[in-house]
């Protein structure tokens, strides 16, 4: 199957908005006051262990990770720490909520989830500073 001249830039695409949304949301934990406490308080009411260093790996993961794929240096490795983020949040927090996210579900996760093994497997698309810089696809 031949690959389109399209496809490149649609991978640029989706890795660029979903690096906003990461970022954004690990932004909001680190640094709007409150954020990173409430992250806190939040993964010990559900349960998580380790609670203050578990939200600081979630939280620099998102803001962390979403830079890294807006630029697109270290996709693949970085999709794989979301993804593993995601799952957690997946199965400790939404899914017995439900599909909604209205009633708390996991409709945005599992898009999330979605997208990023679209970026897994097919790598960062056309426009990287990783492509430029590196030929090996797990520093794209």
């Amino acid at each position: 199957m031949a690959k389109n001249n399209l496809s490149g830039w649609s991978l640029t695409l989706l890795r660029v908005v979903l690096g906003i949304i990461l970022a954004y949301h690990g932004y909001l934990k680190l640094f709007v006051p409150g954020g990173f406490k409430g992250t806190v308080e939040f993964f010990a009411s559900v349960g998580i262990p380790l609670t203050s260093y578990s939200a600081l790996v979630a939280s620099v993961a998102e803001f962390a990770g979403g830079i890294f794929l807006i630029v697109g240096v270290l996709t693949r490795l970085t999709t794989l720490a979301l993804l593993f983020e995601m799952l957690v949040a997946l199965f400790t927090v939404h899914i017995k909520n439900g599909l909604l996210v209205s009633n708390g579900g996991y409709e945005f996760v599992l898009l999330i989830l979605a997208a990023l093994v679209v970026l897994l497997t097919n790598g960062s698309g056309s426009l990287s500073i990783g492509k430029m810089m590196s030929k090996n696809k797990w520093l794209q």
